[in-house]
């Protein structure tokens, strides 16, 4: 009993002694954990810097837009230190692969049918479309894009980025064809142009504007006829891929002044073309016509056509201006006969987009670039390589000096409303289609007389390119390209 006491009270002695030494201790322990290991650690800034820069490289696809090649690769490493690896392809190519891996493209907006088809283009993310529009101006950090609504875009601009009812690309210019003339009669044409914004267009009222058009200029143009058509006839011995090309926009431009105008190139119940309608084979010979006043102005590029009417070497082209910065040579009265423009628009979808690549394994740089090359410096930087990229702001351009490029930009705005898109070529695999309708025009501006037996040789080659890529398939992307899909 004394034995268990004396224990009971050592114990109290020593737990006594002990306890201020344990609180100490364990009181110690917080501090020392904290010292060591701090529980919000200080960022390093160069962290982010390199982590950019060991990331694999951005892949980026320019599809029929290689001339920007250089100056976006500068640009970017000067915005960026993930590294930018380019390729150029052309459609033809870019169409044959099995598998597309790369993180963004930027292609002719009248490609993306076939893109959307192929599951190579995703739909432009949210955060890219409140980061689009427009950018401040003089900065190139991260920090200096404003978010502005898409609804700062033409609506051109928009109408060929979205398909099936979602934006599938970012705008970077949607140049639209427009009808230059110098010294020569134009009133038809504006007759035409008035009578298809109220809605009194027909086969016989467009006839009509066109004949009596043509047979003024023909008059006017009738002492060195023999000469230019032995240019034509020339000039059509090799014909290439480009030069189709151009051959088919104009003459869908005139094509936007017919009948067809609303009803497309398909009818939408049968999905079988509607090239054996009488205003194809029409359109055609007018188109004939106008090459052997000018073969030239038809043959070649939008912008070095309107470049020759602009400079007096031709009366009549179809196309947009350049936008190289430059002044004309001529200015609008100097010779004595002025220029005009016809307020007839059409658009082609030639302007470039920019879309996020499907498989990409970067979604947040991909997506950072697209909200980059939206920015305004960025086109303003890139314009003087190509019409097909605009500038949303007219005072930001240094193509406003010059006169015939104020009076496109006035009538792309004013016009706007007026404009279809019906005949704009953005369905799957539409490139084939108009290859087939290209080899139909070098015939017809060979032979006109054989122009009716050309396109319906050319609409039974179309229906046989629809059994291939098949009704249904076909169907669902005219309908997304037209809008009326979702």
């Amino acid at each position: 009993m004394i034995s268990a006491m004396r224990t009971l009270r050592c114990q109290k002695v020593w737990f006594g002694l002990a306890s201020p030494c344990l609180f100490v201790f364990l009181a110690c322990i917080p501090i020392c954990f904290v010292g060591c290991n701090p529980a919000e650690p200080v960022p390093n800034p160069e962290t982010k810097a390199v982590d950019i820069a060991n990331a694999p490289p951005l892949k980026l696809a320019l599809v029929e837009s290689d001339g920007l090649a250089q100056d976006l690769a500068l640009r970017w490493q000067s915005y960026s230190d993930q590294k930018l690896e380019i390729i150029n392809m052309s459609r033809e190519e870019f169409a044959t692969q099995s598998v597309s891996t790369v993180d963004v493209l930027i292609y002719p907006a009248n490609f993306i049918g076939t893109l959307v088809d192929r599951d190579w283009i995703a739909p432009v993310p949210e955060q890219v479309k409140k980061r689009t529009g427009a950018a401040t101006l003089g900065s190139t950090t991260r920090e200096a894009f404003d978010e502005v609504p898409t609804s700062a875009w033409p609506s051109r601009w928009r109408g060929l980025a979205m398909f099936g009812g979602k934006l599938m690309a970012i705008p970077l210019g949607a140049p639209s064809l427009l009808a230059i003339s110098k010294g020569i009669d134009e009133q038809p044409l504006l007759k035409l142009h008035q009578q298809i914004i109220s809605n009194q267009n027909s086969a016989e009222v467009c006839s009509r504007q066109w004949e009596d058009f043509l047979e003024g200029l023909e008059t006017e143009f009738r002492s060195d006829r023999d000469e230019r058509r032995v240019e034509l006839e020339s000039m059509l011995v090799n014909v290439s891929p480009e030069t189709k090309q151009h051959l088919v926009i104009r003459f869908l431009w005139i094509l936007a002044t017919t009948e067809s105008r609303y009803r497309g190139l398909f009818d939408m119940y049968k999905i079988q073309s509607r090239l054996n309608q009488p205003e194809f084979a029409r359109s055609a010979r007018y188109l004939q016509r106008l090459a052997l006043v000018n073969p030239q102005a038809v043959l070649d590029s939008p912008s070095n056509a309107w470049d020759s009417v602009v400079q007096g070497s031709a009366p009549f082209a179809i196309g947009w201006p350049r936008t190289d910065n430059e002044q004309r040579l001529d200015a609008k009265t100097s010779d004595g006969k002025p220029w005009s423009l016809l307020p007839i628009l059409w658009n082609d979808g030639s302007g470039l987009v920019a879309s996020l690549g499907r498989r990409t394994r970067q979604s947040a740089s991909a997506s950072e670039f697209m909200v980059w090359i939206a920015a305004e410096e960025q086109r303003m930087a890139l314009q003087p390589k190509t019409a097909r990229i605009e500038l949303i702001e007219m005072d930001n351009d240094r193509n406003r000096v010059r006169e015939d490029y104020r009076d496109y930009q006035t009538m792309q705005r004013l016009e706007a409303g007026n404009a279809t898109s019906d005949l704009t070529p953005r369905f799957v695999s539409s490139d084939r289609f108009l290859a087939l309708l290209g080899d139909a025009l070098v015939e017809t501006l060979r032979e006109p007389q054989r122009a009716d037996e050309n396109f319906v040789a050319c609409r039974q080659a179309w229906d046989g390119l629809i059994d291939e890529i098949g009704r249904e398939k076909l169907r669902v992307s005219l309908e997304a390209a037209s809008g009326y899909a979702k």
